[in-house]
């Protein structure tokens, strides 16, 4: 088929001029459609959560804390260990040489009562540590979706994404997060300081 003909046609002239029109209003729409698109263009962003909730500082101030608190009660239960250990060793020595009989129940008594003791320290230690875990992570929990919200706000993103397979470094602003809790603690612990 041939759009341009010879000008002494008038007829052609007409037809390449209609053609030339409807391909200047397709551009035009085009550029048109596309720029209506390219503003309501949703933009994504990934990050990896389990990667900020172990590297963020709020995490390793939030460890360090609850190392300071339970150290005592740690150390508390470690000393009861070798107390009873001690007992342990009083008593194999007592039954080998066949000794006083009431000394033997004596130390087996204090032996059981101790091991009871510990025991049952050990499991109040337990559950006050998990507990106190439990709420040290929600906290640094709730910070980091904070600052994954801050930092969606900050560079106009539509939608975050985590727990996702593969993403380019475009998208991942797992580093950008990290940077913003890392000033943010900085903020804290300054503003807490001059308080």
């Amino acid at each position: 088929m041939r759009f341009i003909q010879k000008s002494d046609n008038k007829g052609g002239n007409k037809h390449a001029v209609f053609i030339a029109f409807v391909v200047s209003i397709e551009i035009i729409f085009i550029s048109l459609f596309s720029a209506v698109y390219a503003e309501d263009a949703v933009s994504v962003g990934v990050v990896n959560v389990t990667f900020l909730m172990e590297n963020a500082p709020q995490a390793e101030v939030a460890s360090s804390n609850l190392k300071d608190k339970f150290l005592p009660q740690e150390q508390k239960l470690a000393e009861d260990l070798e107390q009873i250990n001690r007992l342990e060793i009083e008593l194999k020595k007592i039954i080998t040489s066949k000794g006083d009989d009431d000394l033997r129940r004596q130390k087996e008594r204090e032996l059981r009562s101790r091991k009871r003791a510990r025991s049952r320290s050990l499991q109040d230690f337990r559950e006050e540590l998990r507990f106190a875990r439990d709420a040290a992570l929600d906290v640094v929990q709730k910070e980091v979706f904070s600052a994954i919200d801050e930092v969606r706000k900050q560079k106009n993103i539509d939608i975050i994404l985590q727990d996702y397979i593969s993403a380019s470094q475009r998208v991942d602003i797992t580093p950008i997060v990290l940077g913003f809790l890392k000033k943010k603690l900085e903020v804290d612990t300054k503003t807490r300081g001059s308080e």
